[in-house]
């Protein structure tokens, strides 16, 4: 890619960064654009229009400047200079660069209502009044303009007729527009354009803030998009605007619990039940599990809670209508406490049955025993067929899968982004199907039935609610699922947990409550692209890294911290002085505070070097991996596609295999590669070996280049995909087929 491609590439992500609110992401693009062209005048206006939305006046005066003085003949280098200095109050300056702006692009409705606003602000009336009906004779439905100017109008004269039809007309104008920003809105959602949809229903919000329809589509796409703050934001904001409404607090509570904010899950609740009793809305409470665990010491009361209120409905069934009113199944959360869930598991799903036996449907289909076709018809089911992690373990096997054999469906439930990652799911597999949002449980149902499938591969229950529950049907003759989300469902209808002979313990088929199969000897279950080797470009201040010392990266979700890790961070920081340890916030701002609380409890003393950073997009997550000393796998819950990409860079990943499969990921990819040297045996083993590599500059090279000279034979393995196509074929003749 040549140098003016990767400068648009990258201030395309600034751009689209920005519109989602993620400001650190877009700093980090505009800057490598600069490092590539530091005259690149349009980097220079992401710079300043980033300073402007995050309300920093002096940066945003040397970005705009900067602008200019590269590209003195573009508009809008001026008008931003001009907007940099309203914001730091020079009016005079600002309406003399509104002005050049205006000497460029002299019908520009947004500039003549900026200069309008500075104009006023500097108590030039007159002139004010002219640049905003210049501004409407130049764009009639220039809502912002009709606005101002009545403003104008009416603080010279109360009283004045022409504000007064003005604003009806603004008004007028308003609810226009805002109501086709909000179905341009809908649209893009419906088409899993999230991002570009979030920035239309904002600009609806600009125009009627206190619209609830559009405020709870905005907090709806702020929670896809992971931008759980934004989203509480705007469903407090719908609250406030329709206190007797029961569906923004609805919309509230459901969103607390899917980030395991368990108190405010329950002050949403009681609002709720005060305004619409529901017997959905109760239980969904009392299952309520918190993301970020307090102690060790906590975890044995919340599993006696949940334990004891799936007890309590199975004594006294509720009568459920809406099974994705619950909110409180499928429970994610319980996979990260270090435990074996299959009693639990088996009990919340007996409780579904027992409170919606219509989802325990059968296919007509399933009744046959024979393939409709010379192929075996495999369908791979996934809310998260984007840029995603469940995308990145699920498109090598869709692709690689063996055509003269098999024949693959791709089956995404929506709404999720649409993306580059999608659209090569959509080519690979025969067929795509889309499950539209707005189908119930039950039209789902009868669609993926429709399709005949022979097997039916769920690539990641537990994670989303609307594929747990459609796992409850016999969709297919064979049903079964895997390490997406590496823990039992409890569905009687799942037959099989596809596993991995060096993930399991002898005896191990006791935590499933499917039938265990596992695949013969591979690093890892998914055929996975190696990852493209990249230049690092970063430099430690670019991700709000610590200048000096050593770096002790955990790069997971916060959630997977168990309170077993606090104390080989303790033992970690008390051996090397020097060090920190760094995490990654996560997408809701109170994880990262509760975990910070309990690691100030587990070391007092050290807590100062302890740092979280900014999360990172995927584009720059390898370049963050190289600028780490060691990774910190987490413990009970390993990372799959972190350290996968961490040993891709070289970077050694320290892991402590526990019990359960999930706990132990990372070493089945060491075995694979005949390497030892990072699998601890305990704590004190797990902290040493993390503390000798970070610390000795020699061994840490020895063991990078080890990595470095074996990592290819985690990636892009065709081992995996004969192993999977055993499994289908074999478990079809389990269940009575009989394959051509």
């Amino acid at each position: 890619m040549t140098p003016g491609a990767q400068i648009t590439e990258l201030l395309a992500q600034a751009r689209a960064a920005l519109g989602r609110e993620q400001f650190g992401a877009a700093e980090r693009h505009a800057t490598a654009a600069l490092r590539l062209d530091p005259c690149a005048p349009e980097a220079w206006l992401v710079v300043a229009q980033l300073a402007l939305t995050t309300q920093n006046p002096a940066t945003a005066l040397a970005a705009a400047s900067r602008a200019v003085e590269y590209a003195p003949g573009m508009a809008h280098s001026w008008y931003l200079l001009g907007r940099a200095l309203k914001l730091s109050g020079d009016f005079a300056g600002a309406i003399d660069r509104y002005q050049r702006a205006l000497a460029l692009d002299p019908r520009n409705a947004d500039y003549l209502t900026s200069l309008g606003v500075a104009q006023r602000a500097a108590g030039r009336w007159d002139d004010a009044v002219a640049s905003y009906r210049r501004a409407i004779e130049c764009t009639p439905d220039h809502a912002p303009a009709r606005h101002n100017l009545a403003n104008a109008l009416e603080a010279r004269d109360p009283r004045s007729a022409d504000a007064s039809a003005l604003r009806a007309v603004s008004r007028g104008r308003l609810s226009e527009e805002a109501a086709a920003l909000y179905a341009q809105a809908s649209e893009l959602r419906s088409r899993g354009r999230l991002a570009d949809a979030f920035v239309v229903a904002t600009d609806s919000l600009r125009l009627l803030p206190q619209s609830v329809q559009a405020l709870i589509l905005a907090a709806q796409l702020a929670n896809e998009l992971r931008l759980s703050s934004k989203a509480f934001e705007f469903l407090e904001r719908a609250q406030a605007a329709s206190p007797g409404d029961p569906y923004p607090y609805a919309c509230a509570w459901r969103a607390a619990l899917s980030k395991g904010l368990v108190a405010q899950a329950r002050h949403y609740a009681e609002a709720l039940l005060r305004l619409q009793p529901s017997p959905e809305v109760r239980l969904g409470t009392e299952l309520a599990l918190p993301a970020i665990l307090e102690s060790r010491a906590s975890i044995g009361g919340i599993r006696a809670s949940y334990q004891g209120a799936l007890e309590r409905a199975l004594e006294a069934v509720p009568a459920i209508t809406d099974p994705m009113g619950i909110a409180g199944l499928p429970a994610f959360f319980l996979s990260y406490h270090g435990e074996c869930n299959r009693e639990l598991q088996c009990k919340a799903a007996r409780l579904v049955l027992a409170a919606m036996p219509w989802l325990a449907q059968t296919a007509h289909h399933c009744a046959r025993r024979a393939p409709r076709g010379p192929r075996v018809r495999i369908g791979m089911l996934s809310k998260y067929f984007y840029r995603h992690s469940i995308a990145k373990t699920s498109t090598g096997l869709i692709e690689q899968l063996d055509r003269d054999r098999f024949e693959v469906v791709a089956i995404k439930l929506e709404p999720g982004f649409n993306d580059a990652h999608t659209e090569r799911i959509r080519t690979a597999a025969d067929e795509f199907v889309a499950i539209e949002e707005a189908a119930s449980l039950a039209d789902a149902q009868r669609r993926i039935a429709a399709l005949e499938l022979d097997v039916l591969f769920y690539q990641d229950i537990g994670m989303d609610a609307r594929s747990y529950y459609l796992s409850f049907g016999r969709l297919a003759p064979v049903q079964c699922v895997s390490y997406g989300h590496p823990d039992t469902t409890g569905v009687p209808n799942m037959d099989y947990f596809v596993t991995n002979s060096l993930y399991e313990r002898d005896g191990a088929g006791v935590d499933y409550s499917e039938q265990m199969y596992a695949l013969a000897d591979l690093p890892t279950l998914a055929w996975y692209r190696r990852p493209a080797p990249r230049a690092a470009r970063g430099e430690r201040r670019a991700y709000g890294l610590p200048a000096t010392g050593s770096i002790y990266l955990c790069p997971q979700t916060l959630f997977k911290i168990h309170p077993d890790l606090d104390r080989a961070i303790r033992i970690i920081l008390e051996r090397d002085r020097s060090g920190h340890v760094v995490f990654i916030k996560g997408a809701v701002g109170e994880w990262a505070e509760t975990l910070r609380q309990r690691l100030r409890r587990a070391l007092p003393h050290d807590v100062g070097r302890v740092v979280f950073i900014e999360p990172v997009s995927s584009e720059d997550f390898p370049d963050l991996l190289s600028l780490g000393d060691v990774a910190l796998d987490t413990i009970h819950f390993n990372g799959m596609n972190s350290s996968l990409e961490a040993l891709a860079v070289g970077l050694p990943v320290v892991t402590l295999p526990t019990s359960l499969q999930r706990g132990r990921h990372t070493q089945a990819m060491y075995r694979h590669m005949d390497l030892d040297d990072c699998i601890a045996r305990d704590i004190e083993s797990y902290a040493d070996t993390a503390v000798r590599i970070a610390t000795d500059g020699a061994l840490r090279e020895r063991v990078r280049a080890a990595i470095l000279s074996r990592n290819h034979k985690l990636y892009e393995d065709r081992r995996v995909v004969r192993e999977f196509e055993r499994f289908f074929v074999d478990s079809l003749h389990r269940a009575g087929y009989t394959h051509p």
